[in-house]
């Protein structure tokens, strides 16, 4: 009986080991380690960017490896009572009134309040003014904004409300434009086409180029705004952002960072894959979307383990999880021992079988 099992035995262990070879060839998921947020989220705190820490926080904490740790719930606990104390709302506040930003909503209403208003561009034109009369350096662009600004406000008054999204669009980037988060390309062209606004004084020229900042703004919230639109390259680059915005709303930012931006090439490789597939992938970093290009969809949620719906059976959630634990953990070297160890006895087998059989064959053709 047991004479009989080894070559099964043996066979099977050279077939599992030529397969997985074979699949880490396409991608080894060994590599694979999930992203732990509780030291980064630590440094945020530390760091007391608390509002930063908080979404970065929140976007692990929809999955067991992360809750089934205590430590992230007290760190969310520590953020949140930070964020709800009253000395701390005070200091936001302070913050967005002489500071002109903040992190925190309730900092940044300050902050953009006034810009809203045309008090907020004549303000500004006027502290430009006093830099040119000093002999200081001069902020074109914002001198630019708040020109701008003023011609969106007559425009709003006269379209009796319509010209709002374009003058809420100014006010964000002369908030961003405060933060340093205006990329040189946009600066550029926002210069060239203010210029066309002035002369012209209509918002037509402009218009195409704020819609898209005013979207993702709405999108994503301000904070996140203000990352994205300082990480284009382009105009075309920023519309990729408020499209990927769009559907992974205040995900979106957390999702680009922790992938170095590859969540996006990723995307348009397979725009039909599930939010909640492509997010779980994306908590292994870059390297779970470049495994989840590479495998498949099905295979590379098996291979982690994710969504116990893919097996149909306990027979195959079994099998999937004994390969998967071989996936893991056993080293190449090992694998290429066994399938060379198994090619040898099976190579010996013939050779053996032969000598056996041959005499015998030549004996009754003679």
């Amino acid at each position: 009986m047991f004479k009989l099992l080894t070559p099964l035995i043996i066979l099977s262990l050279t077939l599992a080991s030529l397969m997985i070879l074979e699949e880490r060839q396409t991608f080894d998921v060994s590599t694979l380690v999930q992203i732990d947020p509780i030291p980064h989220t630590k440094e945020l705190i530390k760091e007391q960017k608390y509002v930063e820490a908080k979404s970065y926080l929140s976007y692990f904490m929809a999955y067991d490896y992360v809750t089934k740790n205590p430590e992230s719930s007290q760190l969310m606990q520590v953020i949140d009572e930070k964020r709800a104390s009253l000395s701390y709302k005070t200091q936001k506040v302070l913050e967005g009134i002489f500071k002109g930003k903040s992190d925190e909503f309730i900092g940044q209403t300050s902050a953009l309040a006034s810009d809203f208003l045309v008090v907020g561009d004549i303000r500004d034109l006027s502290i430009e003014g006093m830099h040119y009369v000093n002999d200081e350096k001069v902020d074109n662009l914002m001198v630019a904004l708040s020109s701008l600004g003023l011609i969106a406000t007559a425009s709003t008054l006269k379209s009796k409300g319509k010209s709002v999204p374009v003058k809420e669009s100014i006010f964000l980037l002369k908030y961003a434009k405060r933060t340093q988060k205006i990329p040189l390309w946009l600066e550029s062209k926002l210069i060239k086409q203010i210029a066309i606004a002035k002369k012209t004084k209509s918002l037509k020229a402009i218009r195409n180029l704020l819609i898209p900042i005013q979207k993702l703004y709405q999108q994503v919230g301000l904070n996140q705004a203000l990352i994205l639109l300082h990480k284009s390259r382009n105009l075309k680059a920023l519309l990729s952002f408020n499209k990927f915005a769009t559907r992974f709303g205040k995900k979106s930012q957390v999702l680009l960072k922790i992938t170095n931006y590859k969540a996006l090439s990723s995307l348009k490789k397979m725009p039909n894959i599930s939010n909640k597939n492509f997010l779980y992938a994306s908590t292994y970093g870059a390297n779970g979307l470049k495994g989840l290009e590479k495998l498949g969809t099905n295979k590379f949620m098996k291979r982690v383990g994710f969504g116990a719906n893919l097996s149909k059976t306990t027979y195959k959630g079994n099998l999937n999880a004994l390969l998967n634990s071989l996936l893991k953990n056993i080293p190449n070297n090992w694998l290429y021992l066994i399938s060379i160890g198994g090619l040898f006895y099976f190579v010996r087998k013939f050779f053996l079988l032969s000598r056996y059989i041959l005499p015998k064959f030549n004996y009754r053709f003679s």
